[in-house]
């Protein structure tokens, strides 16, 4: 892990951090809007498809991230990227995925985030999870080469994306295998909790749980889900690697950024 760790710094440094290093004219970016007929509401859906997808015929695995803003560095200027589209533009084709990143909602993100009631708005996560299992993964499997199964289908996200991401899998554990969860809000819901303890979960499922240490109570919350997600049957470390917790990272793009490679070349190594 830490070799890894080491060789993610290594690419921040040469390449998000060089604007030049965006050359979109070897990848692709599509904004789609698409209907939550759930909520009512429009959302752009950006996905990213890798170099080779349009001189190949071979299918992709996929990785639904929210907060779609701020996860591409499409050219070189945000400030607040997670250089996704940076981190595989490096990467062998054979090593890359389709990525389909989901706008917030702006002031409906926490609610839409959240599954629960909190006093911080309403439980709108429920049927916004319902939009990503129901209409969005079918169009995005219906319109890109994608290998659609579980295994090959993961969702991430950081805060309160994090915490949608955890209930996501979870609740629908046969459509999103892995989830990638980083500096997940479990403090707001609390619920999430007793739901991860009783909800069975196949034992081929993953979680990559992901913090840092400058967060307040964060590493407490994510050691205690770490706790709970070994605990259920058929799990293990195979499933649930060691919380990754960066010293001296804070609640910011910059430690997501740090983060996500580990988390995607442990993703995909496990395919």
């Amino acid at each position: 892990m830490k070799r890894t760790l080491l060789l993610s710094i290594i690419y921040i440094a040469l390449t998000c951090s060089a604007s030049a290093q965006t050359d979109t004219t070897q990848s692709h970016y599509i904004t789609t809007k698409l209907e939550i007929p759930q909520l009512q509401r429009q959302r752009d859906i950006q996905v990213y498809l890798p170099a080779d997808y349009y001189t190949s015929s071979k299918k992709y695995p996929v990785i639904y991230m929210q907060d779609a803003q701020n996860i591409y560095n499409k050219d070189g200027k945000n400030k607040r990227s997670w250089c996704v589209d940076s981190l595989l533009k490096i990467l062998p084709d054979a090593q890359e995925a389709i990525i389909v990143g989901i706008d917030h909602g702006g002031k409906n993100r926490i609610a839409e985030y959240s599954p629960y009631k909190t006093d911080y708005g309403g439980a709108d996560g429920v049927a916004y999870t319902e939009f990503m299992v129901n209409n969005l993964k079918p169009y995005i499997d219906s319109h890109y080469r994608t290998k659609s199964q579980a295994k090959y289908t993961a969702i991430a996200g950081s805060s309160m994306g994090g915490l949608i991401a955890l209930y996501a899998t979870v609740k629908y554990p046969k459509v999103f295998g892995t989830a990638g969860v980083f500096s997940p809000a479990l403090w707001i819901a609390p619920a999430i909790n007793q739901f991860v303890k009783e909800t069975p979960v196949p034992g081929k499922n993953r979680f990559f749980l992901a913090c840092g240490d400058k967060e307040g109570n964060e590493t407490e919350y994510v050691a205690k889900m770490d706790t709970l997600l070994l605990a259920k049957e058929g799990f293990s470390r195979k499933n649930v690697p060691a919380p990754l917790v960066l010293k001296g990272e804070e609640h910011n793009e910059h430690q997501w950024m740090l983060e996500f490679p580990v988390f995607y070349k442990w993703f995909m190594d496990g395919l």
